[in-house]
């Protein structure tokens, strides 16, 4: 079966940058993959990180959900998504499971440094699969 793994660094980013061609993708017969390298802890200003990271965390499964995907779960907190052996390491055994033939993920050129470090992960991670 063909595959499409969907990689970004929080929480809601596949949401608002890739839920259409998801749903394209699976329309034309992919298996759908969905995973956030981070864990969105530092996406509210009202909860604590610890708290924030669980809501993420369930938000983001429920997305997976919504589009018949595969979950994977987060691999760091925000704002520590570095580019790093170890972090690549993690999303390279993810991606030889994966086994995907597309992969979704940031542009390289972004505002945010945990967007391109993902970019730059995921696209080194592909071709060590």
């Amino acid at each position: 079966m063909k595959t499409a793994f969907a990689i970004c660094a929080h929480p809601d980013d596949i949401e608002f940058l890739m839920s259409g061609t998801m749903m394209r993708l699976s329309d034309a017969g992919y298996k759908l993959h969905y995973m956030n390298v981070a864990n969105g802890c530092c996406g509210s200003t009202i909860h604590s990180a610890e708290e924030t990271a669980r809501i993420r965390f369930a938000e983001s499964q429920a997305a997976a959900e919504f589009v018949d995907a595969v979950f994977h779960p987060p691999l760091c907190n925000d704002l520590e998504v570095f580019y790093h052996k170890d972090t690549l390491e993690q999303l390279t055994a993810v991606i030889r499971t994966v086994k995907p033939n597309i992969i979704l993920t940031h542009s390289p050129q972004d505002y945010m440094e945990d967007h391109t470090n993902t970019c730059r992960l995921a696209v080194t991670a592909a071709f060590c699969r």
